[in-house]
């Protein structure tokens, strides 16, 4: 990231009460974690790649690193796999992490501003838990039918158009 060490500035400042048990990994997932041990973390943020690949691959190899109590903590959980316009692979992060949860059976928290927290437990008893009231379904039959492909498609591609027909319709809904 080009404008990356003024972020990287700031999160050693605001961590350094740690800094002592604080260990920096910067690199991709599949370069730096053999460098943890299984169950060496009680905490983990991962904020990456957003594609199906992407949090796939996070998920799976930072999950055993994972201390049984800990938590496993990311970012772009956003209810809509079409966080960017759709010449961008799809956001999976939701609803992958909470399958993620289900087949490793742990509790996954939806939290506000696209966060999620997932909590590893010896018990292995999923639970997903929506503190927002944004994600009702987990499924993603209503985000790839092609009735909704075709509205956020043209909303992208002609605008001005899909807002005079949004008017057009308030007004004879009257």
């Amino acid at each position: 990231m080009p404008n990356s060490k003024p972020i990287i500035k700031k999160s050693m400042a605001k961590t350094d009460f740690a800094a002592g048990k604080r260990v920096v990994l910067r690199g991709k997932t599949v370069d730096v974690i053999s460098q943890i041990p299984d169950q060496g973390l009680d905490f983990a943020y991962v904020d990456g790649d957003h594609t199906l690949k992407g949090i796939t691959i996070d998920l799976i190899s930072v999950y055993p690193k994972v201390k049984i109590g800990g938590y496993l903590t990311g970012d772009d959980f956003t209810s809509s796999i079409w966080e960017h316009k759709t010449r961008f692979e799809p956001t999976l992060v939701f609803p992958f992490s909470v399958y993620f949860a289900e087949a490793v059976g742990a509790t996954i928290f939806a939290l506000p501003h696209s966060q999620f927290c997932l909590q590893k437990s010896a018990d292995k008893r999923f639970a997903f838990i929506d503190l927002t009231g944004e994600y009702g379904d987990t499924s993603l039959r209503n985000q790839v039918a092609p009735d909704k492909l075709f509205k956020i498609t043209a909303w992208e591609r002609f605008p001005g158009i899909m807002r005079a027909l949004r008017k057009t319709k308030t007004l004879f809904s009257r």
